[in-house]
């Protein structure tokens, strides 16, 4: 029986509980439920949490920069929806942001103190990437996917079309996951996370999502380089080589990958109608923003004024399929991430998160270019990759369906390799292949 409670009171069992929850709050419309599974299972994490600082676990974390830092985005995100008009847009989105950008990243800080914790939490992510991606393989292999130029190819797990880009960012951090173990671990694990990493590939590639391809390339980079500038350069220039040879032989192919990977290269000089539309959502919120810079036009409000704001190019809409359903969907965010803050919070609160953000990636960076070769280093891998990943992917991307609790999840992960804390029961900070640990006199060896 105490085990069983040790295990309902560890905080690494909630968030990997919200990440897997995820599957269960897939739609393929969006008229799904305010509240999720997954954010019912991050109340509980958060006051786990909670529970575990006030018995004195691990509460040098919530003093770190990042934990730090991670409270003013939720204070500023607080303040700024109380004060805009568009109630109860606003408050619904002001507890959104609190919830992603606050309370779960210093949850999930609080929750890694251990390798146990560590692999509870990652192995969840990675674990759902591969069961989804299996999902997704077969629905390209057998035509039973999301609809995509007329053909029901696209990986989109059981995420369903509404959400068709929730695959692509699950596996792509699954994939960034397990190469981080892969360049930081020795032995037989480094070649299961490769092997892991190596087929991860196949659902991100069928999930026909450019931008997910993009970040998952730089991120990829970051991670197999440590950071480290001579090595990131090397693995740049040889990126670049092996693009070279293979993406002709790709475009020649003549299938959907195919088309996607041109529609990707042309895409200023020949753009389809979802970058026409992007491009003018983005012109609408840059205009918001420099109309209301400091407060925005309010949490959720987006929608609100977005035909204001868009050129005629802007359909409003697009086509979703699975199978046999097929609606329109409306265009109700910007599809960029920093330019949602900016509009519906302001141009100084986009300052402050982007800040935010690359304070929390160089320090992590930093920490996970020492030469060590033990867990913690390799969480810290994953977590500067996968804040990689989202820096990048969010530029054509925001918030919504399994993608935010993944988000808030990564910002966790990343914050704790920033903090530059050490697991438990991990080894010692100076233990690294090949690196001696000094021992003091009168110690035990």
């Amino acid at each position: 029986m105490s085990s069983v409670r040790a295990v309902v009171l560890r905080p690494s069992t909630w968030v990997a509980a919200a990440v897997i929850s995820i599957a269960l709050s897939s739609s393929s419309t969006g008229a799904g439920p305010l509240v999720t599974v997954s954010d019912l299972v991050l109340g509980v994490l958060v006051c786990v949490a909670a529970l575990q600082l006030l018995r004195g676990g691990n509460a040098a974390v919530v003093r770190s920069v990042p934990a730090l830092l991670f409270g003013a985005l939720g204070l500023i995100s607080v303040g700024l929806a109380l004060v805009a008009p568009n109630f109860p847009g606003n408050v619904v989105g002001g507890v959104r942001f609190l919830q992603l950008f606050c309370l779960t990243p210093i949850a999930v800080m609080v929750a890694l103190r251990s390798r146990t914790d560590t692999r509870v939490v990652l192995g969840s992510v990675v674990g759902l990437a591969v069961v989804q991606g299996a999902v997704g393989i077969v629905q390209a292999l057998t035509r039973t996917g999301a609809g995509i130029g007329g053909q029901p190819i696209r990986a989109v797990g059981t995420f369903g079309a509404y959400n068709i880009g929730a695959l692509a960012g699950l596996c792509a951090l699954g994939l960034l996951i397990c190469l981080a173990w892969a360049v930081v671990l020795p032995g037989v694990r480094r070649w299961w996370a490769a092997a892991g990493a190596a087929f991860l590939v196949l659902p991100l590639a069928f999930s026909l999502s450019r931008s997910a391809w993009l970040a998952t390339a730089v991120a990829a980079i970051v991670v197999v380089s440590r950071g480290r500038p001579a090595r990131m350069l090397g693995i740049v220039v040889a990126g670049v080589v092996l693009g070279a040879a293979a993406v002709p032989v790709v475009l020649a192919s003549q299938g959907e990958l195919a088309d996607r990977l041109d529609s990707l290269i042309t895409a200023e000089s020949d753009p389809d109608q979802s970058f026409v539309d992007r491009l003018s959502l983005w012109h609408a919120a840059a205009g918001m923003a420099l109309d209301h810079p400091w407060t925005g036009v309010g949490p959720h409000a987006f929608v609100d004024h977005r035909d204001a704001y868009a050129d005629l190019a802007l359909l409003g809409s697009s086509d979703i399929a699975l199978g046999s359903d097929f609606e329109q969907v409306a265009l109700e965010s910007p599809h960029n991430f920093y330019l949602l803050v900016a509009s519906e919070l302001g141009l100084v609160a986009a300052a402050v998160f982007v800040a935010s953000f690359l304070v929390v990636l160089g320090r992590g960076l930093v920490r996970s270019a020492r030469p060590r070769q033990d867990e913690a280093t390799a969480t810290s891998l994953a977590g500067v990759g996968m804040l990689a990943f989202a820096l990048v992917g969010m530029l054509t991307s925001d918030l919504g369906g399994p993608w935010s609790i993944l988000l808030a999840v990564l910002l966790g992960v990343a914050g704790w390799a920033a903090a530059d804390q050490e697991l438990d029961d991990g080894l010692p900070a100076a233990a690294t292949a090949g690196a001696r640990v000094p021992v003091a006199a009168g110690s035990a060896p």
